[in-house]
């Protein structure tokens, strides 16, 4: 039996499509990611400070455009996506002895812990699976890898977070004994929002 031939489509039709496919995809591109601004630590919400002494909210960076401050936060600072209805808090280093069995800690080497606080300040569900936390340690900014220790260091988040609540995961992290600072990048990885980055003491 001989094929049967495909009908052919009218040329206009197909520039109709082409036009359609190019104005879609220049619409997703021209879509900007929401910048996250900087709102006040926990301890400065319940005393109505800033950590650099009294102030109006504007002083302490949690109002302002679109767009984010320049410059890294510091430890206790939030990182606040108001579109997206999410803060993100990290908390002051704190330097462990990771046991035995840890993965990721080179001899030599401290190892700090660092907590991450998700608070879900929308309200719809926010799925917490894909949040990513990266480190980088010194002045150079090496890249340093997670150390993970049993159930309490390195999970991360797992699950949906409901509106009104929070939930904080322990990351592990090395610096060389000389380091003096940390810096930590925290990513939700939604195509909705851009990483949010803090500089820690050590």
């Amino acid at each position: 039996m001989p094929a049967r031939a495909l009908p052919r489509r009218h040329p206009l039709f197909t520039a109709a499509v082409t036009a359609t496919t190019v104005l879609a995809l220049g619409a997703l591109g021209a879509c900007s990611l929401e910048e996250p601004t900087t709102g006040k630590s926990r301890a400065a919400k319940a005393t109505g400070k800033s950590k650099h002494g009294k102030g109006t909210d504007k002083q302490a960076g949690t109002s302002g455009g679109s767009g984010g401050e320049s410059g890294p936060r510091a430890a206790g600072e939030s990182a606040v996506y108001r579109d997206k209805g999410l803060e993100v808090t990290v908390a002051a280093p704190a330097r462990f002895t990771p046991s035995a069995y840890a993965a990721g800690h080179k001899s030599g080497k401290h190892a700090y812990k660092v907590r991450v606080t998700l608070e879900n300040t929308g309200d719809a569900k926010i799925d917490t699976a894909l949040v990513t936390v990266g480190a980088r340690e010194g002045e150079d900014g090496e890249t340093t890898a997670g150390i993970f220790d049993g159930e309490t260091v390195g999970n991360g988040f797992t699950g949906q977070l409901l509106p009104g609540k929070r939930a904080t995961a322990t990351y592990g992290f090395d610096a060389a004994p000389a380091a003096k600072t940390l810096d930590i990048e925290v990513s939700v990885n939604d195509f909705e929002t851009e990483p949010a980055q803090w500089s820690l003491s050590l």
